[in-house]
């Protein structure tokens, strides 16, 4: 019984080599063929890229709240700093102006 498993793993690991050589051929002639097209229509990998869709907040966060020892700032998004942590947050929020609320609705 042994000697038939031993002689089935001798031929799992001649096809295991088998089909890493193919894998590597294969593999050789898809990025040759890949060149071949990109040379053909003067392509750069760079095109190959895709764009991102959508439209994306890009504009500066407003800071919320901030220390009146140091004047550091903090915009409410992320961990709480350490001299804001602990503490009421209502102590240490900016005061904005009318015109700076309305930019924050839109």
């Amino acid at each position: 019984m042994s000697s038939k498993v031993e002689m089935l793993k001798q031929q799992l690991a001649q096809l295991d080599k088998r089909i890493s050589v193919a894998w590597q051929q294969e593999q050789k002639a898809a990025i040759e063929h890949v060149r071949q097209v990109m040379n053909f229509f003067n392509l750069v990998p760079n095109q190959l890229r895709i764009d991102r869709r959508g439209t994306y907040n890009t504009r500066p966060i407003q800071m919320k709240y901030q220390d009146p020892v140091t004047g550091a700032t903090w915009s409410g998004r992320g961990r709480a700093p350490s001299w804001i942590r602990n503490r009421s947050y209502s102590d240490f929020l900016i005061k904005q102006s009318d015109a700076g609320e309305s930019d924050q609705m839109r």
